[in-house]
């Protein structure tokens, strides 16, 4: 794209004259030969100062809020995070190929995998990485897609109303699936009709000829009325007769997961290499995106045993002779509650190490627990951070005994706890929202176990 192109569409000036770029950057650390880099103001720092480092990578043009001194051209406009998303617009709108969103409270990143893994086995997939769901992160991705994809699958995160639905209409998707409605975010949007409201913002981009497609088996997503929305609905699920695409027999084994997934297609023997009902949902929406995208149900099979889980999400390894459940990129209470019931699963004495879940606000003491009084199976539980005493709470209300109940401040005071405690044969779960840093205690038990 050219500057002059965007331009056209946002308005501004050109300033040092007009240049092509290819792909987007908005930190100067992962700037790139050819790249535009976008100049946001944030809190803390402000992208102006570093468009020059941007350029010593191989920035090509710019996007400006203010005049600078560049060795590089750049356009100046109003709002640079706006003309940010204009540009993936424009992008994502010459592509002409699939595009499925993801969202959904737990669970967004791995549904993504899912359905990627699905894809490869007859697309050239092309998907969100790390945590570039946002409103700044998918107009990077969008921008820095090869010309050479074919699908593509984007996570569409949000922490208020009208994220998602300017993700939507920046990435146009013809295929969305929400894969849950739960408690991340209720600081900010105040209860789950809410939460559910802003999900739903996904259509906002999609015209008539759109699938949604939503787990039948979520008590607020299954109230939806088909008939309420101009785009076609699919429903998977467990536990809901009436889903069109639906899990049977689920068998659960060391590392893996097996079932008959029932579609419009036929049936279908499933096996996936993780563990977890909650796992058994995420094929499924990928079992129904997959067909809707005309894959076979033999590609479909091949591409879930292809799926690998992304870091610090349900990786479960052995280290020092225990066995590790790292799950600690974010938490919530459904979320916890499905790493819990991996955790029972396993041989050898199950050790649940969880931190504070965030973003619940004013609920955040009642959400701990009851999330406490729905961890059944654990035989000993280390709490950190501000609510230990409330999952300690809703623990013992369950029936853990207290003198297996362990509270404390922070991720170092939950290290020196556990290797007070843990040894061989163990099964240890660690779980916590990201800022709780709980795979520091994984690497203080790797180092002195």
């Amino acid at each position: 794209m050219k500057l002059s192109q965007l331009q056209s569409a946002v308005g501004g000036i050109i300033i040092g004259g007009d240049t092509e770029f290819i792909g987007a950057a908005y930190d100067s650390r992962e700037a790139f030969p050819g790249c535009l880099f976008v100049c946001l103001q944030g809190e803390r720092t402000d992208g102006h100062n570093f468009i020059d480092s941007a350029a010593e990578k191989g920035a090509v043009a710019a996007i400006c809020t203010k005049k600078v001194e560049s060795r590089i051209p750049y356009i100046l406009v109003d709002d640079s995070l706006k003309a940010f998303q204009s540009a993936a617009s424009i992008y994502a709108s010459t592509l002409h190929i699939p595009t499925v969103a993801v969202t959904g409270s737990v669970g967004k990143t791995t549904t993504k995998e899912f359905i990627a893994a699905v894809l490869s086995r007859g697309f050239n997939i092309y998907k969100t990485e790390g945590n570039k769901n946002s409103t700044v992160g998918l107009p990077a991705t969008i921008l820095n897609m090869p010309k050479n994809s074919t699908a593509c699958v984007f996570e569409m995160g949000m922490s208020g109303f009208g994220e998602i639905s300017t993700l939507s209409k920046i990435a146009r998707p013809d295929i969305a699936v929400i894969s849950n409605i739960g408690f991340s975010h209720i600081e900010f949007l105040g209860s789950r009709e809410n939460i559910m409201k802003a999900k739903l913002e996904i259509l906002d981009g999609m015209d008539g000829k759109g699938t949604l497609i939503i787990n039948g088996d979520d008590e607020y997503l299954s109230g939806i009325d088909p008939k309420s929305l101009s785009q076609r609905v699919i429903y998977y699920g467990i536990g809901n007769r009436n889903a069109e695409f639906r899990a049977e027999d689920i068998l659960g084994a060391e590392g893996v997961c097996s079932f008959f997934a029932e579609t419009p297609n036929g049936v279908i023997d499933v096996t996936i290499p993780t563990e977890g009902v909650h796992n058994v949902y995420n094929a499924l929406s990928a079992i129904a995106v997959g067909q809707c995208l005309g894959l076979d149900n033999n590609e479909i099979k091949e591409g879930l045993l292809k799926f690998r889980n992304a870091p610090l999400r349900q990786n479960i390894y052995e280290m020092n002779s225990m066995t590790v459940i790292e799950d600690c990129y974010n938490a919530s209470p459904d979320s916890v509650v499905a790493a819990v019931n991996v955790l029972r699963t396993k041989n050898g004495r199950k050790i649940a190490v969880l931190g504070d879940m965030l973003e619940l606000g004013s609920h955040s003491e009642e959400l701990h627990e009851m999330t406490g009084e729905r961890i059944r199976g654990a035989d000993i539980l280390i709490a950190f951070g501000e609510f230990a005493e409330s999952y300690k709470k809703g623990a013992e209300k369950a029936g853990l005994n207290p003198s297996s109940v362990y509270t404390c401040k922070n991720a170092a005071e939950a290290s020196d706890i556990l290797l007070g405690i843990a040894s061989r044969g163990d099964v240890i779960l660690f779980k916590a929202s990201r800022a709780m840093h709980a795979e520091e205690i994984i690497e203080n038990l790797k180092n002195k176990a």
